[in-house]
């Protein structure tokens, strides 16, 4: 309900201030209109047997008739039959204080007033209703000034201006609607592209933030593991076999200065290198049962080329899992399925770790590997499903392939 409330309330403030842009476009071709009427009355002859006070008082009405125009769309904006009362009223009173030039007076201010309607209002009925009364006012006027007789003559010409000036006032209110609508549009535009732009921004972030977690952290960290080895086999006093286990320490420092190099140039620039996905994952698998003594049992059938994107994440995805295993599941088997049909690529991890608690993901500081398993697969369009218990944990995900017409 409150919702609701609110979006009326927004409505009805965008309605007035599409009021208030229509009225203050036309300003000033309304206010030079009334100010020719103006100066044409005070040269008439009528003006020639009126009294300073008289002359003063038409002045001082015509002055805030002009007032109402300037400032019409603050004044009564959320009332505008009030602001066409009031100034019918002007125009009224100003015609008997003239009433040799009453005629023209009331022809050319009310059919102003009859125009401006059509700017305010959207129904055709109200300003219509506006002539109408703009019609009864002129007739009270008729009968005031003792001029009965010109009330037939003059009613046509007045109903006539009325209807040309209302044909006039639909097309340039119209043109001011779609300029203003226009203006909005590109007011609209413009901060759509500064949201898309921090959003590009923000984007870039979260992939500096895997690439440098799936490159950086994880080579760091296996070279750390290797290192921890290496200092056990030499408290055992296996001088040879922690040789070994440095060299490899030393290969992979090497690797990890090589992706993270190759991490910052995709940064600058999108990579043009066509990835083998089935010989990256062997290498990746072979690397890490070197470095961690884990066995990994790959079982993998793939049969076409996929996408770069879908490559590099999907390898991206089996690193995060194996770094995972070989830091927190204390795994000794480690069985990776890697499939495709006409329109999916499907991947299984499983491991005989000691699992942790799923519900957990997203809710520790410093857990950004396994948030960053979901983002990669929300990327791809994919659905990842991570199940872990004390017997292992099993991760599952499904890429559908768009085919190409």
């Amino acid at each position: 309900m409150k919702e609701q409330n609110h979006s009326n309330l927004e409505s009805k403030t965008g309605m007035s201030a599409g009021k208030a842009i229509v009225l203050r476009e036309s300003r000033v071709p309304v206010l030079i209109f009334v100010i020719l009427i103006y100066l044409s009355v005070l040269t008439s002859h009528d003006s020639d047997g009126k009294t300073p006070f008289e002359t003063l008082l038409f002045s001082g009405l015509i002055l805030i008739h002009a007032i109402m125009h300037s400032y019409a769309g603050v004044i009564f904006l959320t009332r505008p039959w009030g602001y066409f009362m009031l100034q019918g009223l002007i125009i009224f009173g100003s015609a008997l204080l003239m009433p040799g030039s009453y005629s023209g007076l009331f022809l050319g201010l009310s059919t102003v007033l009859v125009g401006q309607s059509i700017g305010v209002y959207t129904e055709r009925l109200k300003p219509i209703t506006v002539g109408i009364y703009c019609c009864v006012l002129y007739a009270l006027a008729v009968v005031w000034v003792g001029k009965a007789e010109d009330f037939l003559t003059t009613l046509p010409s007045l109903i006539l201006l009325m209807v040309i000036v209302l044909g006039y006032a639909h097309l340039f209110f119209k043109q001011v609607r779609e300029k203003t609508q226009t203006r909005l549009f590109l007011n609209e535009l413009e901060w759509a592209h500064q949201k898309v732009e921090q959003l590009t921004i923000a984007n870039e972030r979260q992939r500096m933030a895997r690439d440098l977690h799936d490159t950086l952290a994880q080579g760091v960290a296996g070279i750390m593991m290797q290192l921890d080895a290496a200092d056990l086999q030499l408290n055992k006093g296996n001088v040879s076999r922690a040789q070994e286990i440095i060299q490899m320490s030393k290969g992979q420092a090497k690797r990890t200065l090589s992706e993270a190099r190759g991490a910052i140039d995709d940064l600058r620039k999108h990579s043009s290198k066509v990835m083998d996905l089935e010989e990256a994952v062997l290498d990746e698998t072979d690397r890490f049962s070197h470095s961690t003594g884990t066995q990994v049992q790959t079982q993998i059938s793939i049969r076409q080329q996929f996408p770069k994107l879908v490559e590099e994440h999907t390898l991206h995805i089996i690193r995060e899992c194996l770094a995972n295993t070989a830091k927190y599941a204390k795994a000794t088997n480690i069985n990776i399925v890697l499939t495709d049909s006409e329109n999916e690529l499907y991947l299984r991890i499983e491991d005989d770790g000691v699992g942790f608690d799923t519900k957990l993901i997203g809710k520790q500081l410093g857990k950004y590997g396994l948030i960053g398993l979901h983002e990669r697969a929300r990327i791809m369009g994919g659905q990842i499903n991570i199940e872990s218990g004390k017997t292992g944990t099993h991760v599952s995900l499904h890429i559908p392939l768009q085919q190409e017409e």
